[in-house]
């Protein structure tokens, strides 16, 4: 069953986007709860989905040479996980694991590539919204906030 576009409002990426738009983006989402201790997705798997958190906290863990993975970030409410589904060559490069109870919007990543090449504005905003994210989460790393 589609998502209400009406949800897609929460996120700045989907903010310049019409509502047919909107609604388009919707019908490849759909919503999903997973419990604490989850994977949602793992580093070096093939990206297929993009997580959009409507509640809870995920942490994003990195393989950075040590026996286990690394965690290098907690994520919450409003925020997008899985963004490396969306570049190629479409592998994850980090673990997600819920930390609590979390629900999410899932985004099929193949038919959001293909909808972002169709329609630029869709693919503009959301790459826009996206890389603005990401940098935004390195400087975070980098002053340990």
């Amino acid at each position: 069953m589609p998502t209400d576009p009406d949800r897609l409002t929460r996120y700045a990426c989907f903010h310049a986007l019409t509502e047919d738009q909107r609604q388009t983006v919707a019908q490849l989402a759909r919503e999903e709860c997973f419990y604490p201790g989850h994977t949602l997705f793992q580093d070096e798997k093939p990206g297929t989905q993009l997580y959009m958190l409507v509640a809870g906290d995920v942490e994003v863990l990195y393989n950075i040479g040590e026996e286990d993975p690394t965690r290098v970030d907690t994520v919450g409410e409003g925020e997008i996980l899985g963004c490396s589904s969306l570049i190629e060559p479409y592998v994850y490069s980090s673990t997600a694991r819920c930390l609590s109870e979390i629900e999410t919007l899932v985004l099929d990543a193949e038919a959001l590539r293909k909808l972002m090449e169709e329609d630029c504005q869709i693919g503009y905003s959301i790459q826009k919204y996206i890389i603005q994210m990401l940098l935004d989460r390195i400087l975070d790393l980098r002053l340990g906030t």
